[in-house]
Protein backbone atom coordinates (compact mmCIF):
# COMPACT_ATOMS: atom_id res chain seq x y z
CA UNK A 1 0.00 0.00 0.00
CA UNK A 2 1.28 3.34 -0.83
CA UNK A 3 1.20 6.61 1.45
CA UNK A 4 -0.59 9.76 1.38
CA UNK A 5 2.92 11.27 -0.03
CA UNK A 6 2.21 8.74 -2.68
CA UNK A 7 -1.37 10.26 -3.36
CA UNK A 8 0.11 12.32 -6.98
CA UNK A 9 -0.56 11.98 -10.51
CA UNK A 10 1.60 9.55 -11.65
CA UNK A 11 1.31 10.29 -16.03
CA UNK A 12 0.18 11.91 -18.33
CA UNK A 13 -0.75 8.67 -20.82
CA UNK A 14 -2.35 10.85 -23.63
CA UNK A 15 -3.48 13.96 -25.07
CA UNK A 16 -6.31 14.30 -27.76
CA UNK A 17 -7.07 18.02 -29.06
CA UNK A 18 -10.43 19.17 -30.19
CA UNK A 19 -11.70 22.46 -31.11
CA UNK A 20 -12.47 23.87 -28.19
CA UNK A 21 -10.75 21.50 -25.35
CA UNK A 22 -8.05 19.23 -24.46
CA UNK A 23 -9.20 15.85 -23.23
CA UNK A 24 -6.37 14.37 -20.99
CA UNK A 25 -5.65 10.98 -19.94
CA UNK A 26 -4.00 10.69 -16.16
CA UNK A 27 -3.60 8.05 -13.71
CA UNK A 28 -4.11 8.70 -9.87
CA UNK A 29 -2.28 6.17 -6.91
CA UNK A 30 -5.26 6.45 -4.11
CA UNK A 31 -4.07 6.46 -0.30
CA UNK A 32 -4.93 2.87 -0.35
CA UNK A 33 -2.83 2.01 -3.17
CA UNK A 34 -5.21 1.90 -5.98
CA UNK A 35 -4.51 2.99 -9.55
CA UNK A 36 -7.16 4.85 -11.33
CA UNK A 37 -7.00 6.18 -15.24
CA UNK A 38 -9.60 8.82 -15.96
CA UNK A 39 -9.85 11.73 -18.65
CA UNK A 40 -9.79 15.25 -17.15
CA UNK A 41 -10.83 18.53 -19.10
CA UNK A 42 -10.48 21.55 -17.47
CA UNK A 43 -13.18 24.41 -17.79
CA UNK A 44 -13.59 26.62 -20.19
CA UNK A 45 -13.22 29.44 -17.15
CA UNK A 46 -13.98 29.79 -13.37
CA UNK A 47 -17.62 29.97 -13.16
CA UNK A 48 -18.32 26.92 -15.05
CA UNK A 49 -18.86 23.26 -13.19
CA UNK A 50 -16.73 20.45 -13.61
CA UNK A 51 -19.11 17.09 -14.42
CA UNK A 52 -17.43 13.71 -12.90
CA UNK A 53 -18.69 11.06 -14.99
CA UNK A 54 -19.47 7.84 -13.17
CA UNK A 55 -20.39 4.63 -15.78
CA UNK A 56 -22.12 1.36 -14.68
CA UNK A 57 -21.71 -1.83 -15.17
CA UNK A 58 -20.28 -3.56 -17.30
CA UNK A 59 -18.62 -0.59 -19.13
CA UNK A 60 -15.79 1.53 -18.90
CA UNK A 61 -14.96 5.28 -19.26
CA UNK A 62 -14.97 4.56 -23.13
CA UNK A 63 -18.33 4.82 -22.25
CA UNK A 64 -19.22 8.56 -22.13
CA UNK A 65 -17.31 8.86 -25.32
CA UNK A 66 -20.63 10.76 -27.05
CA UNK A 67 -20.58 12.88 -23.85
CA UNK A 68 -17.27 14.80 -23.20
CA UNK A 69 -16.94 16.67 -26.47
CA UNK A 70 -20.21 18.24 -26.43
CA UNK A 71 -19.61 18.73 -22.64
CA UNK A 72 -16.70 20.55 -23.07
CA UNK A 73 -17.39 22.60 -26.42
CA UNK A 74 -20.61 23.53 -23.93
CA UNK A 75 -17.66 24.71 -21.50
CA UNK A 76 -18.14 22.45 -18.68
CA UNK A 77 -14.90 20.46 -17.13
CA UNK A 78 -14.83 16.27 -17.42
CA UNK A 79 -13.59 13.44 -14.93
CA UNK A 80 -14.52 10.55 -16.54
CA UNK A 81 -12.82 8.07 -14.62
CA UNK A 82 -12.46 3.96 -15.00
CA UNK A 83 -14.10 2.93 -11.99
CA UNK A 84 -12.67 0.28 -9.67
CA UNK A 85 -12.27 -2.77 -11.11
CA UNK A 86 -12.80 -1.70 -14.50
CA UNK A 87 -10.78 -0.45 -18.05
CA UNK A 88 -7.36 0.59 -17.27
CA UNK A 89 -7.85 1.09 -13.61
CA UNK A 90 -6.92 -1.95 -10.90
CA UNK A 91 -8.64 -4.89 -10.75
CA UNK A 92 -8.21 -6.24 -7.26
CA UNK A 93 -10.37 -9.44 -7.05
CA UNK A 94 -11.16 -9.34 -3.37
CA UNK A 95 -14.88 -8.95 -2.59
CA UNK A 96 -14.13 -6.22 0.14
CA UNK A 97 -11.96 -4.32 -2.02
CA UNK A 98 -15.50 -3.05 -3.56
CA UNK A 99 -16.41 -0.91 -0.77
CA UNK A 100 -18.21 1.66 -2.25
CA UNK A 101 -17.48 4.27 0.81
CA UNK A 102 -13.96 3.63 0.01
CA UNK A 103 -14.67 4.75 -3.46
CA UNK A 104 -15.94 7.43 -2.86
CA UNK A 105 -12.87 8.45 -1.00
CA UNK A 106 -11.40 7.59 -4.23
CA UNK A 107 -13.48 10.02 -6.32
CA UNK A 108 -12.90 12.77 -3.70
CA UNK A 109 -8.92 12.34 -4.10
CA UNK A 110 -9.61 12.72 -7.59
CA UNK A 111 -11.23 15.89 -7.82
CA UNK A 112 -8.34 17.27 -4.68
CA UNK A 113 -6.07 16.26 -7.70
CA UNK A 114 -7.59 18.71 -10.37
CA UNK A 115 -8.47 21.16 -7.46
CA UNK A 116 -12.23 21.06 -8.22
CA UNK A 117 -14.85 22.37 -5.82
CA UNK A 118 -17.80 23.09 -8.36
CA UNK A 119 -18.91 19.41 -9.19
CA UNK A 120 -22.04 18.31 -11.26
CA UNK A 121 -21.81 14.16 -10.21
CA UNK A 122 -23.30 11.71 -12.85
CA UNK A 123 -23.85 8.12 -12.24
CA UNK A 124 -25.41 5.50 -14.67
CA UNK A 125 -26.23 2.05 -13.09
CA UNK A 126 -23.44 1.12 -10.29
CA UNK A 127 -22.17 4.76 -10.69
CA UNK A 128 -25.02 5.75 -8.99
CA UNK A 129 -24.35 4.01 -5.51
CA UNK A 130 -20.99 5.39 -6.06
CA UNK A 131 -22.03 8.46 -6.77
CA UNK A 132 -24.91 8.55 -3.32
CA UNK A 133 -21.62 7.51 -1.00
CA UNK A 134 -19.76 10.25 -2.64
CA UNK A 135 -22.01 12.81 -2.24
CA UNK A 136 -23.15 11.61 1.50
CA UNK A 137 -19.22 11.32 2.45
CA UNK A 138 -18.18 14.40 1.13
CA UNK A 139 -21.26 16.69 0.05
CA UNK A 140 -19.03 19.84 -0.07
CA UNK A 141 -17.75 18.55 -3.45
CA UNK A 142 -20.77 18.73 -5.31
CA UNK A 143 -23.65 21.63 -6.83
CA UNK A 144 -25.55 19.07 -8.47
CA UNK A 145 -26.21 15.55 -8.89
CA UNK A 146 -27.64 13.60 -11.63
CA UNK A 147 -28.94 9.60 -11.27
CA UNK A 148 -29.34 7.76 -14.52
CA UNK A 149 -31.36 4.90 -14.90
CA UNK A 150 -30.63 4.04 -11.15
CA UNK A 151 -31.93 5.75 -8.54
CA UNK A 152 -30.19 7.45 -5.23
CA UNK A 153 -28.99 4.64 -3.19
CA UNK A 154 -29.22 6.16 0.13
CA UNK A 155 -25.84 4.37 2.36
CA UNK A 156 -26.49 2.55 5.15
CA UNK A 157 -30.31 1.50 4.44
CA UNK A 158 -30.21 -2.17 3.36
CA UNK A 159 -31.39 -3.06 0.02
CA UNK A 160 -33.40 -6.15 -0.26
CA UNK A 161 -32.95 -7.64 -3.62
CA UNK A 162 -35.74 -10.19 -2.82
CA UNK A 163 -38.28 -7.55 -2.33
CA UNK A 164 -37.07 -6.03 -5.36
CA UNK A 165 -37.68 -9.46 -7.46
CA UNK A 166 -41.32 -10.02 -5.46
CA UNK A 167 -42.73 -6.84 -6.67
CA UNK A 168 -41.81 -7.15 -9.71
CA UNK A 169 -42.98 -10.23 -10.46
CA UNK A 170 -46.22 -9.49 -8.33
CA UNK A 171 -46.32 -5.59 -10.47
CA UNK A 172 -44.39 -6.39 -14.22
CA UNK A 173 -44.79 -10.56 -14.25
CA UNK A 174 -40.95 -10.84 -13.90
CA UNK A 175 -38.18 -10.25 -11.86
CA UNK A 176 -36.28 -7.19 -12.57
CA UNK A 177 -33.05 -8.12 -10.54
CA UNK A 178 -33.64 -12.22 -10.80
CA UNK A 179 -29.41 -12.06 -12.38
CA UNK A 180 -28.24 -10.67 -9.22
CA UNK A 181 -28.49 -14.38 -8.27
CA UNK A 182 -26.13 -15.16 -10.84
CA UNK A 183 -24.39 -12.79 -10.53
CA UNK A 184 -23.67 -13.33 -7.04
CA UNK A 185 -22.59 -17.34 -7.59
CA UNK A 186 -19.35 -18.73 -7.27
CA UNK A 187 -18.85 -19.80 -10.99
CA UNK A 188 -20.78 -16.80 -12.45
CA UNK A 189 -17.05 -15.26 -13.92
CA UNK A 190 -15.96 -18.37 -15.16
CA UNK A 191 -19.25 -18.82 -17.38
CA UNK A 192 -18.90 -14.83 -18.45
CA UNK A 193 -15.47 -15.16 -19.40
CA UNK A 194 -16.01 -18.39 -21.43
CA UNK A 195 -19.03 -16.56 -23.25
CA UNK A 196 -17.42 -13.26 -23.51
CA UNK A 197 -19.37 -12.01 -27.07
CA UNK A 198 -22.60 -13.97 -25.73
CA UNK A 199 -22.29 -11.70 -22.65
CA UNK A 200 -21.77 -8.75 -24.81
CA UNK A 201 -25.52 -9.26 -26.54
CA UNK A 202 -26.90 -9.97 -23.29
CA UNK A 203 -26.03 -6.62 -21.81
CA UNK A 204 -26.14 -4.57 -24.76
CA UNK A 205 -29.47 -5.88 -26.24
CA UNK A 206 -30.50 -6.00 -29.67
CA UNK A 207 -34.14 -5.81 -28.62
CA UNK A 208 -34.34 -4.02 -25.25
CA UNK A 209 -38.43 -5.43 -25.17
CA UNK A 210 -37.03 -8.79 -24.73
CA UNK A 211 -34.41 -7.91 -21.64
CA UNK A 212 -37.14 -9.25 -18.92
CA UNK A 213 -37.18 -13.03 -20.30
CA UNK A 214 -33.55 -12.56 -21.63
CA UNK A 215 -31.55 -11.35 -18.88
CA UNK A 216 -33.71 -9.84 -15.69
CA UNK A 217 -35.81 -13.44 -14.96
CA UNK A 218 -34.27 -15.65 -12.61
CA UNK A 219 -32.27 -18.34 -14.66
CA UNK A 220 -32.13 -16.34 -17.50
CA UNK A 221 -29.15 -15.05 -17.89
CA UNK A 222 -27.18 -18.39 -16.93
CA UNK A 223 -29.41 -20.31 -19.59
CA UNK A 224 -28.51 -17.48 -22.41
CA UNK A 225 -24.69 -17.96 -21.91
CA UNK A 226 -25.06 -21.55 -21.53
CA UNK A 227 -26.40 -21.85 -25.11
CA UNK A 228 -23.75 -19.21 -26.20
CA UNK A 229 -26.29 -17.10 -28.15
CA UNK A 230 -25.17 -13.97 -30.10
CA UNK A 231 -27.24 -11.29 -32.10
CA UNK A 232 -26.57 -8.39 -34.21
CA UNK A 233 -25.78 -5.70 -33.07
CA UNK A 234 -28.28 -2.89 -31.67
CA UNK A 235 -28.28 -0.03 -33.99
CA UNK A 236 -26.42 2.79 -31.16
CA UNK A 237 -23.29 0.40 -31.02
CA UNK A 238 -20.58 0.07 -33.84
CA UNK A 239 -17.98 -2.64 -34.51
CA UNK A 240 -15.91 0.01 -32.80
CA UNK A 241 -17.55 -0.16 -29.37
CA UNK A 242 -17.80 -3.92 -29.19
CA UNK A 243 -14.45 -4.41 -29.88
CA UNK A 244 -13.08 -1.88 -27.52
CA UNK A 245 -15.97 -3.68 -24.89
CA UNK A 246 -14.22 -7.25 -25.65
CA UNK A 247 -10.89 -6.16 -25.43
CA UNK A 248 -11.32 -4.19 -21.93
CA UNK A 249 -13.55 -7.57 -20.84
CA UNK A 250 -10.54 -9.68 -21.90
CA UNK A 251 -8.02 -8.29 -19.78
CA UNK A 252 -7.50 -10.13 -16.43
CA UNK A 253 -9.51 -9.78 -14.05
CA UNK A 254 -11.87 -7.88 -14.76
CA UNK A 255 -14.49 -10.03 -15.33
CA UNK A 256 -13.92 -11.22 -11.77
CA UNK A 257 -13.31 -7.74 -10.10
CA UNK A 258 -17.01 -6.15 -11.66
CA UNK A 259 -18.73 -8.86 -10.74
CA UNK A 260 -17.99 -8.12 -7.05
CA UNK A 261 -19.77 -5.26 -6.99
CA UNK A 262 -23.08 -7.26 -6.68
CA UNK A 263 -21.34 -9.58 -4.48
CA UNK A 264 -20.25 -7.05 -2.17
CA UNK A 265 -23.34 -5.63 -1.95
CA UNK A 266 -25.40 -8.78 -1.43
CA UNK A 267 -22.83 -10.12 1.33
CA UNK A 268 -22.85 -6.37 3.38
CA UNK A 269 -18.82 -5.36 2.23
CA UNK A 270 -20.87 -1.74 2.95
CA UNK A 271 -22.74 -2.44 6.18
CA UNK A 272 -20.16 -1.84 8.93
CA UNK A 273 -19.10 1.26 7.32
CA UNK A 274 -22.26 3.02 6.92
CA UNK A 275 -23.86 1.78 9.90
CA UNK A 276 -23.83 5.41 12.02
CA UNK A 277 -25.46 7.18 9.23
CA UNK A 278 -29.02 9.28 10.10
CA UNK A 279 -31.22 9.84 7.71
CA UNK A 280 -30.25 13.87 7.99
CA UNK A 281 -26.69 12.76 7.13
CA UNK A 282 -28.44 10.92 3.92
CA UNK A 283 -30.51 14.02 2.77
CA UNK A 284 -29.53 15.30 -0.82
CA UNK A 285 -29.09 19.12 0.15
CA UNK A 286 -27.93 20.39 -3.67
CA UNK A 287 -30.65 20.04 -6.70
CA UNK A 288 -31.23 16.53 -8.32
CA UNK A 289 -32.00 15.23 -12.07
CA UNK A 290 -33.26 11.62 -12.40
CA UNK A 291 -33.07 10.56 -15.82
CA UNK A 292 -34.47 7.13 -17.24
CA UNK A 293 -35.10 5.21 -19.92
CA UNK A 294 -38.65 4.62 -20.77
CA UNK A 295 -37.63 0.97 -22.36
CA UNK A 296 -35.65 0.07 -19.31
CA UNK A 297 -37.01 -3.14 -18.16
CA UNK A 298 -34.51 -4.09 -15.45
CA UNK A 299 -33.63 -0.38 -13.69
CA UNK A 300 -36.93 0.41 -14.44
CA UNK A 301 -37.64 3.98 -14.63
CA UNK A 302 -41.11 4.16 -12.48
CA UNK A 303 -38.61 3.97 -9.51
CA UNK A 304 -36.30 6.60 -9.66
CA UNK A 305 -38.92 9.11 -8.55
CA UNK A 306 -39.58 6.91 -5.44
CA UNK A 307 -35.62 6.28 -4.78
CA UNK A 308 -34.55 9.88 -5.07
CA UNK A 309 -37.29 12.22 -4.24
CA UNK A 310 -37.94 11.79 -0.61
CA UNK A 311 -34.33 12.40 -0.24
CA UNK A 312 -33.54 15.63 -2.53
CA UNK A 313 -34.14 18.44 -0.10
CA UNK A 314 -32.98 21.24 -2.64
CA UNK A 315 -35.26 20.30 -5.34
CA UNK A 316 -36.02 17.47 -7.78
CA UNK A 317 -36.53 17.38 -11.41
CA UNK A 318 -37.29 13.92 -13.71
CA UNK A 319 -36.34 13.27 -17.48
CA UNK A 320 -37.83 10.00 -18.62
CA UNK A 321 -36.61 9.68 -22.47
CA UNK A 322 -37.27 6.65 -25.10
CA UNK A 323 -34.42 5.02 -24.11
CA UNK A 324 -33.53 1.27 -22.97
CA UNK A 325 -31.03 0.91 -20.37
CA UNK A 326 -27.65 2.58 -22.22
CA UNK A 327 -29.20 6.16 -22.44
CA UNK A 328 -25.70 7.69 -22.89
CA UNK A 329 -24.94 5.53 -25.90
CA UNK A 330 -29.03 5.05 -27.39
CA UNK A 331 -30.04 8.71 -27.40
CA UNK A 332 -26.51 10.86 -26.98
CA UNK A 333 -27.62 13.89 -28.44
CA UNK A 334 -31.01 14.31 -26.03
CA UNK A 335 -29.12 13.41 -23.17
CA UNK A 336 -25.53 15.99 -23.88
CA UNK A 337 -28.86 18.63 -23.84
CA UNK A 338 -30.33 17.86 -20.52
CA UNK A 339 -26.84 17.65 -19.25
CA UNK A 340 -26.12 20.84 -20.48
CA UNK A 341 -29.63 22.96 -19.19
CA UNK A 342 -29.27 21.08 -15.85
CA UNK A 343 -25.65 21.33 -15.32
CA UNK A 344 -25.55 25.10 -16.61
CA UNK A 345 -25.04 28.04 -14.29
CA UNK A 346 -27.64 30.71 -13.53
CA UNK A 347 -28.12 33.71 -11.29
CA UNK A 348 -27.57 32.63 -8.10
CA UNK A 349 -25.96 29.97 -8.36
CA UNK A 350 -22.45 29.55 -6.29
Amino acid sequence: MHSLRSLALLSLASTVCSNTSSVSTKSLVTTDGYTYVYDHVAPHNASMPTFLLIHGYPASRYYWHHQIQPLAEAGFGIIAPDSLGYGDSSKPTAIEAYNLRAMADHMAQILNAEGLQDVVGVGHDWGAPVLSRSVVFHPQRFSKLVFMAVGYSPPGIFFDVDETNEQGLKNFGYTPFGYWYFFNSYDSAGIVGQNLESYFHLVYPTNSSAWDTNFAQITAARAWLAANKTTELPSWLSTDDKDNWLRTYSQPDTVTATLNYYKGLMRGVQAEGEASLTDEDRELKVPVLGLGGAGDLVTLSSTLTAATKPWAKAGYEERIINSGHWLMLEKPDEVNQILIDFAKPTRGDP
